[in-house]
């Protein structure tokens, strides 16, 4: 039982994160849980530092760096300016945010898009005379569904892509269909919760600072890295981190900086908790097996989306996409896309579903912007309903 207590001490302090005066964050607390699988016996030092997907890791790290250089270079800053000079109406400002958020969320990491697109979406909004709440969680919501799309776009996907096996392109055609879907709902349901605000849009400006040099060094080495991930010529970690040793030496920037945007925390949350899964997984296993188990039907295939939506809010995605990986490896097929559809979209239904929720929300009230934990509701729970139900639908007869 030593291992169970310890799953259910480790995910506690992550979902509370403050029991009686001990402030804990996400890393730290996985901390406490990791220290615990090896001081309690349940894994030797050797076997915690073992555990550790190292390839995840790296893939993660290297995601990072790339997205910092172009943070740096002003690239998102260009992006929203642009942005803001095509879009003639609300209406068409939202579809805008929820295209790009979507689409750049598929080749980043939609935590990193978030962190540096929501500053920009703040002065979207301001500049057309707007209430920015709508379109920061159209922002999130887009970024959430449109990072399902790749193995890079989010972390849990690229546990997923790893641990499967399945090639870069193979899993882009197949997560592809239900992430345009999911835009498109995506923006369907902002706008009509939203659509008085929208049409209050006047037209503004953004005056964008862009280092040109540094924003076509990034994009030319980006795009030798999505080369590498379709051509499958190395692993996709391997692909990665070959980019981001080739910025530091063409980036022109002193790598500290770079770093200094590097979500060091998150790096250390995802070693910590393969040391209290593989723990977990030693004894209790086979359960994992028998409870993610699904048949070939589509009733099998929406129940182990329910579950993944709950589990995913739970314990978050990351979290609970780890503890479900050796089920998954010993059951294989279309699971792997159900699981990462599911624990993607499941981001969607609450204001602390998902860290990219948390990034924006923590964001915008730095500027003096609130969202409300009821306002964010009112997309976030029937948006996570209808995308998963349809996104499990076009996986199943994919």
């Amino acid at each position: 039982m030593i291992e169970l207590a310890i799953f259910i001490i480790t995910y506690f302090l992550i979902s509370v994160q403050n029991v009686r005066g001990i402030k804990l964050d996400r890393p730290a607390a996985s901390t406490v849980g990791a220290a615990l699988t090896v001081a309690l016996g349940v894994l030797s030092l050797e076997e915690a530092v073992h555990s550790i997907d190292y390839n995840t890791i790296i893939l993660l790290f290297s995601m990072m760096v790339l997205s910092a250089y172009f943070g740096i270079a002003g690239f998102f800053d260009y992006v929203a300016c642009k942005i803001l000079k095509k879009a003639g109406s609300g209406r068409k400002l939202l579809l805008m945010v929820v295209v790009t958020s979507g689409f750049l969320s598929a080749l980043f990491v939609n935590d990193t898009i978030c962190v540096f697109m929501t500053p920009v979406v703040i002065r979207l909004a301001l500049a057309a005379g707007m209430n920015p709440v709508p379109l920061l969680i159209a922002l999130v919501t887009s970024a959430n569904i449109g990072s399902a799309a790749t193995i890079i776009g989010n972390p849990q996907n690229m546990l997923i892509g790893i641990a499967s096996g399945i090639p870069f392109t193979e899993f882009t055609v197949n997560m592809l269909p239900p992430s345009i879907v999911g835009l498109v709902l995506c923006y369907l349901l902002v706008y009509l919760i939203y659509r008085k605000e929208f049409e209050r849009y006047s037209p503004g400006e953004i005056v964008p600072k862009v280092n040109r040099g540094l924003a076509l060094r990034t994009a030319a080495v980006f795009a030798l890295v999505l080369t590498l991930f379709v051509t499958e010529v190395y692993p996709i970690p391997l692909s990665a981190l070959i980019g981001a040793a080739t910025m530091f030496v063409v980036g022109g920037v002193r790598p500290k900086e770079v770093l200094e945007r590097v979500d060091w925390t998150l790096l250390l949350l995802f070693s910590n908790l393969f040391i209290v899964m593989h723990g977990f997984e030693k004894e209790y296993g086979e359960y994992l097996i028998s409870l993610v188990h699904a048949g070939d039907s589509l009733a099998s295939s929406l129940t182990l989306s329910a579950i993944t939506v709950v589990g995913s809010n739970l314990v978050s995605n990351v979290p609970y996409v780890m503890m479900v990986l050796p089920a998954l490896k010993a059951i294989d097929g279309k699971l792997w896309y159900i699981v990462a559809m599911a624990s993607t979209f499941a981001g969607n239904l609450t204001l602390i579903g998902s860290v990219a929720n948390l990034i924006v929300a923590e964001t915008a009230e730095r500027y003096g912007i609130a969202i409300n934990f009821g306002e964010y509701l009112k997309v976030g729970v029937p948006l996570t309903i209808l995308t998963v139900l349809v996104g499990t639908i076009i996986v199943y007869y994919m």
